[in-house]
């Protein structure tokens, strides 16, 4: 690994060139790599070997567990954990998920009783217009902008999250169906983690704040795709609360929206960031791998606490 460069002018982001992509990594370069996410959030990998798809699956596995997707189409024929990403239908069948629309803000998997921790993207193929950016906010700073009164408030909430309508349908059968750990008000409770398995569910509920277990940070664990009601308020005021909320994500100050370059590898911190796809000419083609992993332990990134 030759250096990491913070993207100039970005809220956030940083380069990183000269990186192996694959299993085979050294303590210490596993160690710089989290390091820079930790710093920066959101790294771009070029100026590497193109991995084959076990290399970069073995790659995503050094930063936690990869689940399956439990997708029946759009996935790796041999390897269920990677998503391919597309607009392109070839013999009357898409190729992978997706279109050249508009994707809402989300973190991935908040649906799911284990959340996303990290998130590995690469860039197969391109619109050469640059369109199908993907733009990144940090909601570690909508957490710690606000005013403390509302910030212990949000401690006590929860709030359901729920795959968006359309994907149930690709499912297998056996993920489906709600799968939520009973967190009582305020978080901290420690759930059983044989209850449940990896890749359950496809509606959860989370406590509204989250916590980094490695940097000790906290964010507002929400977003406009997938959150879908605070429990503790009336639906109105949940409605209110949340729009109040979703303000903060595209905000100039807090996002870096990242063009993409063929061969292109955007690892993130999906716990403290949203991220969102913007809309290109769906004449264009657009291929990409995804993979994302998980916390061990469900209950890992719930252990926040109100601060002042």
């Amino acid at each position: 690994m030759d250096n990491i460069l913070p993207i100039p002018g970005a809220a956030l982001g940083a380069v990183v060139h000269g990186v192996h992509v694959s299993g085979d990594m050294d303590e210490a370069q596993f160690e710089k790599i989290w390091a820079a996410l930790d710093e920066h959030l959101v790294l771009v990998f070029r100026g590497h070997n193109t991995p084959s798809y076990e290399e970069f699956l073995s790659f995503g596995r050094c930063f936690g567990h990869i689940p399956k997707t439990g997708l029946t189409i759009g996935t790796h024929p041999d390897h269920n954990e990677i998503l391919i990403i597309s607009n392109l239908v070839e013999n009357g069948q898409k190729i992978g998920v997706g279109d050249a629309n508009w994707m809402d803000w989300h973190t991935d998997y908040s649906f799911r009783p284990w959340v996303s921790q990290v998130g590995f993207l690469e860039a197969v193929e391109v619109p050469p217009s640059g369109g199908g950016q993907t733009l990144f906010t940090n909601m570690y700073a909508l957490y710690e902008s606000l005013p403390p009164e509302l910030r212990r408030r949000l401690h006590s909430y929860r709030a359901r999250h729920a795959l968006r309508a359309g994907y149930e349908e690709k499912i297998e059968e056996e993920y489906q169906g709600e799968v939520s750990i009973e967190w009582p008000a305020g978080g901290g409770a420690k759930a059983p983690a044989a209850a449940i398995q990896p890749e359950d569910g496809t509606s959860t509920i989370h406590p509204l704040i989250a916590r980094n277990p490695r940097t000790g940070r906290q964010v507002v664990y929400v977003s406009r795709l997938n959150t879908k009601r605070v429990l503790e308020l009336a639906p109105g005021e949940s409605r209110e609360l949340l729009q109040e909320l979703w303000k903060h994500a595209g905000s100039p100050a807090h996002t870096y929206t990242h063009t993409w370059l063929q061969g292109d590898i955007v690892m993130w911190d999906q716990l403290g960031t949203v991220h969102a796809k913007a809309a290109f000419n769906p004449n264009e083609r657009r291929i990409l791998r995804m993979v994302v992993s998980i916390f061990d332990d469900p209950t890992e990134p719930w252990q926040a606490e109100a601060t002042t």
